[in-house]
């Protein structure tokens, strides 16, 4: 799929006089350094991705640099940018604060393992990906910890890419219409969370919560969805939820336990039944994990890579198998292992990775809420499921696919939305709490982090001084202040964010902002400027 781009932000223009007082001359210099194309999340998702791109971008041009600016919709950027190879040169975007993002795997190696699938910025380093590897393994939390900071150091000296800055999210909701709109605090409002979509409390008869969102949504068959996860994990049931403290607590299943190293026995809730009143049992864990295991589904291979299949013990208990030891399974996994009715999907003889479940009259889960309604770039709408051992106490919560942040503000004041926690800047959101009696905000500080990738497969990139000279000159104080209104902070040096606590290496020294020293970088390396100020490649 090819992208349109659009250039906004021109070089640094430098005067002849500079380029004679010790820089090389034109003749001295080899071929000019193309433009290079940034991708960053488009409208849909808000102004702060183009804000944030447009202040970065300003900055690196001093360089002599010349930038065209790529938008791209928020499942396309997913698709083909972080998980299909698609990056050209280079993105800012952010990855969102995920409750199973606590663990530093996630940052680590789904991020920058060679082969790993989330490694969009195409960075392969093997005694990186061994180290980062191997720290999953650990189950010896103290040499874990250790192992961890090492790869961290090593990342720091490479930098193939790095975090500009980390988010803090917020929620604005209707309290005349809704109470006990929790926070989820230090994680975004994701819907994988019990906070605050099962804790909201109805004040009025209105009893549908109105989320006005956007349209991320591609498929609600779950071996396939790979941008609203939390959204079909509302649908299919998952065997542990993390909570707004990072803690792993039981869901579907009450008790889990490494038998083994690689053997871990799960017992299943009792009395559980699918939408459609069948009871849950063990059968159908076992059939959707082995499933899973034979079928591989694209969008599950960060997670079910390490997955060998899984046997029954009772009606209530099965063991999951592993290929190889897994600190980060209860955390990384459970979470996010759904439960599939065999009796929905064991006689279908399609590919089940690309059924269409609507079509089908499958979308059949365990959790919440059951599906009723979806129109697409419209509405989704999901019924409570009132046999749900956590069953919300209001009838069902809508998706509204409003697209745009003037849209969702719109819906706000009219009262058409209920609740409104992405898309909307949190300045907006703010600003509105502030002008209208019945809305109210929370802000929420998070592990939520906007990346600078670059495409490591290809020059400048592959060059260490051009990396170290970028990363040099990335001003993370603008890009909060002005990229983010304020509603982000600089973040620390690293892969892992400063939020995650014992898992951070601290010892990472800072960079600091220096277009001096960034050129200085350059220029030692062999880079030069001609009279147009414009950076050109060392002469071969």
């Amino acid at each position: 799929m090819k992208l349109s781009t659009r250039k906004l932000v021109a070089p640094l223009a430098l005067p002849i006089a500079m380029s004679l007082s010790g820089f090389a001359f034109a003749q001295d210099l080899g071929e000019r350094v193309p433009d290079i194309q940034i991708a960053y999340y488009a409208a849909d998702m808000g102004p702060m991705y183009e804000q944030s791109a447009r202040v970065l971008s300003e900055e690196w041009s001093k360089l002599g640099l010349s930038f065209k600016m790529q938008p791209v919709q928020f499942s396309t950027f997913i698709s083909n940018i972080m998980v299909g190879g698609g990056l050209e040169d280079m993105a800012v975007f952010t990855v969102g604060a995920d409750p199973d993002r606590v663990d530093p795997t996630y940052w680590l190696h789904d991020l920058g393992a060679c082969g790993a699938r989330r490694n969009g910025a195409k960075w392969c380093d093997e005694p990186y990906t061994e180290m980062v590897r191997k720290q999953r393994e650990l189950v010896n939390t103290e040499e874990r910890v250790a192992l961890a900071k090492q790869a961290q150091q090593h990342f720091y000296d490479v930098m193939p890419w790095w975090p500009a800055t980390n988010t803090v999210y917020g929620m604005v909701w209707n309290s005349d219409k809704w109470e006990n709109v929790t926070s989820p605090e230090p994680v975004a409002a994701h819907e994988g969370l019990i906070d605050p979509w099962l804790s909201a409390k109805p004040k009025t008869d209105d009893r549908w919560f109105d989320w006005a969102h956007y349209e991320d949504v591609t498929t609600y068959n779950p071996m396939a969805e790979e941008g609203a996860v939390g959204w079909i994990r509302f649908v299919y049931d998952t065997f542990a939820k993390n909570n707004s403290k990072g803690e792993t607590i039981p869901w579907a299943a009450t008790s889990w336990e490494f038998v083994e190293p690689t053997t871990v026995k799960i017992t299943l809730r009792e009395n559980m039944k699918f939408h459609d009143g069948e009871a849950v049992t063990a059968d159908d864990a076992v059939f959707t994990i082995n499933k899973v295991v034979e079928l591989q589904p694209p969008a599950m291979s960060s997670r079910i890579s390490n997955l060998a299949g899984a046997e029954k013990v009772d009606d209530l208990t099965f063991n999951i198998k592993l290929k190889t030891p897994d600190a980060s399974f209860i955390t990384t996994v459970l979470p996010y292992a759904f439960i599939l009715p065999e009796h929905h999907w064991a006689n279908y003889e399609g590919d089940m990775v690309a059924r269409d479940v609507v079509a089908d009259g499958v979308v059949v889960g365990s959790g919440p809420f059951k599906f009723k309604t979806w129109r697409v770039n419209e509405v989704h709408e999901l019924e409570t499921f009132k046999d749900h051992f956590h069953a919300p106490e209001y009838d069902g919560v809508r998706r509204l696919a409003l697209g745009q942040a003037d849209a969702i503000r719109s819906a706000m004041i009219s009262g058409t939305g209920d609740i409104a926690t992405m898309v909307l800047p949190v300045a907006a959101m703010s600003d509105l709490a502030n002008q209208y009696n019945q809305l109210e905000f929370k802000e929420i500080p998070s592990h939520g982090s906007m990346l600078v990738w670059l495409n490591n497969s290809k020059a400048p990139f592959t060059d260490p001084a051009f990396r170290k000279a970028m990363r040099m000159a990335t001003s993370k104080e603008r890009a909060a202040v002005e990229g983010w209104l304020g509603f982000a902070i600089p973040a620390a040096e690293g892969p892992v964010p400063r939020m995650l606590g014992m898992w951070y290496n601290s010892d990472l020294p800072e960079i600091a902002f220096d277009i001096d020293g960034a050129r200085k970088v350059l220029e030692e390396a062999g880079y030069g400027w001609d009279s147009d100020g414009r950076l050109h490649y060392p002469k071969k």
